[in-house]
């Protein structure tokens, strides 16, 4: 794999015309390669561990209800959302984006009186989803919803999406992300973003669409090895016609009169004449309690949360539980968490562009200025390459580091990373004095990027080069804020900070 050393990394940014970090003040191996698997770094607390990997980052409010709780209740209480207050993000939310509670029906009124544009919509979805990332208090709730968000994906440009996947993001996503698998791919058949956006929408006994029939086994639930053929789409595209979107309210109707009534057999269970919408129902439910339907969402969650290529005991032990359960997301999620594959799987993960954005801000205690600071926000989650529901095939960002560890992205990373340290990110701000007390001497600050920004030690040759990096320039052995800034963006672009 190739490291980027600290000339390739000053040439292709913009870090050393901000005046802050120099050619001679960088030390070299801090910024290598986050991706360098070879590099080995000091055992991160099992606390850090966690957050990181439950959270979309590291706050000092989660690290003080850890230290209140211990590992094992932190986790039921993360999983118990219901009871956890979200008021102030959620005001924030319903006083600044105003469509993303909004019903649809009234949502179209201010399109059709061109007060407001699809775009507006969209946008202000993708703003509430990364203000929740970064403030909510219910951390494992976002994470979840993310990933199923993304499990089933939906572009959010193209027609009526921009407005519908606002009402399935409400109403399925976030209520079904900590429910039962099933539950949650029946709400997702229903969702009229996803019945237009795979085509079911257009889909009539003289015409079936196979889309959906084809998504739904290969990317939902059985995965592209799973134990069906050309057949068994084409049935299961059959029992999906009717199904369509009340274009009154946006809502999901039937059609009797586009249903194919005939019999149909999908994975060799017969699907008796005359059931209407029963049909498509039966086939979800037949999906959901296929063994290989257990077994490819196992193996997601368990790449999302332990490492890219989990150990194959874990797959299988969370896929009986999965299968035990009748598919509980709680009990999965609880049964990784607290296996030893999780324990011991730390620094094998890393950040995606969203998950490092919002730590970030999470691990300063960054403050949003305004509702306009979303749309500054967009642009890095652009450049980064995770807008939320901007991936445009149906099989949803990747999750393996592979496709982030590119040359062109970490400079991304460390560009923005630089840009927030000092204090330029447009739209936000951070309190340094909050974050780095008093004294500022080296010793003090450097004990404080490990303990408050980092969590986690250094080595030996990594400490050192950042305590020269602080030392150097430092009067009466106090470090100047603009050092102290450059220090932090060091430190949050290497891999002490991206990897979890």
């Amino acid at each position: 794999m190739n490291q980027l050393n600290r000339r390739t990394f000053l040439k292709h940014t913009s870090v050393a015309s901000m005046g802050a970090l120099t050619l001679n003040m960088m030390p070299s191996q801090l910024l290598a390669n986050t991706t360098n698997k070879s590099q080995i770094l000091p055992f991160t607390p099992l606390q850090t561990h966690l957050l990181n990997r439950i959270s979309f980052g590291i706050s000092t409010e989660d690290q003080e209800k850890y230290q209140q709780l211990g590992y094992k209740d932190y986790i039921d209480y993360q999983l118990d959302a219901d009871n956890i207050d979200d008021s102030a993000i959620e005001g924030f939310i319903a006083e600044n984006l105003l469509t993303v509670n909004m019903p649809l029906t009234e949502i179209r009124d201010l399109i059709e009186s061109e007060t407001i544009n699809p775009a507006n919509v969209a946008n202000e979805l993708k703003a509430a989803t990364f203000l929740r990332a970064a403030y909510s208090k219910k951390q494992l709730l976002q994470v979840m919803v993310e990933f199923w968000s993304n499990h089933f994906s939906v572009f959010h440009i193209d027609g009526p999406i921009p407005i519908l996947k606002t009402l399935e993001d409400r109403e399925v996503m976030r209520p079904l992300a900590l429910s039962s698998f099933s539950e949650l791919l029946h709400a997702d058949a229903k969702s009229p973003a996803m019945i237009y956006y795979l085509d079911t929408f257009s889909s009539s006994k003289e015409s079936p669409n196979e889309n959906y029939a084809r998504e739904l086994m290969e990317l939902h639930t059985l995965g592209v090895d799973g134990p069906y053929t050309h057949f068994d789409i084409d049935e299961v595209a059959r029992c999906f016609t009717g199904w369509g979107i009340n274009q009154a309210t946006g809502d999901f109707r039937f059609f009797q009169n586009r249903h194919d009534f005939d019999e149909k057999k999908v994975l060799e269970q017969t699907i008796a004449a005359g059931g209407g919408i029963s049909d498509g129902e039966q086939v979800l439910d037949i999906l959901a309690a296929q063994s290989s339907t257990a077994a490819f969402i196992s193996e997601k969650l368990c790449r999302h949360f332990i490492a890219d290529n989990p150990d194959k005991s874990i797959i299988e032990s969370t896929t009986a539980v999965f299968t035990s359960s009748g598919g509980d997301i709680k009990q999965c999620l609880r049964h990784i968490l607290l296996s030893k594959h999780f324990m011991i799987s730390r620094d094998m993960k890393l950040k995606r562009p969203f998950h490092f954005l919002t730590s970030a801000i999470r691990s300063l205690n960054a403050n949003i200025l305004n509702r306009m600071s979303m749309r500054p926000t967009r642009f890095v989650l652009e450049g980064l390459g995770q807008l939320p529901f901007n991936w445009l095939t149906p099989d949803g960002y990747p999750d393996v580091a592979k496709q982030w560890e590119s040359t062109t992205g970490m400079l991304f990373r460390w560009n923005y990373i630089n840009t927030f340290c000092f204090n330029e990110l447009s739209g936000y701000n951070y309190n340094l004095g909050e974050i780095i007390n008093q004294p500022h001497s080296p010793e003090n600050v450097l004990s404080q990027i490990i303990d408050k920004v980092l969590n986690r030690n250094l080595t030996v040759v990594d400490e050192n080069a950042l305590m020269q990096y602080l030392s150097d320039g430092s009067s009466n052995n106090i470090v100047p804020l603009t050092k102290i800034q450059g220090a932090l963006a060091i430190a949050m672009g290497s891999p002490y900070f991206q990897l979890a």
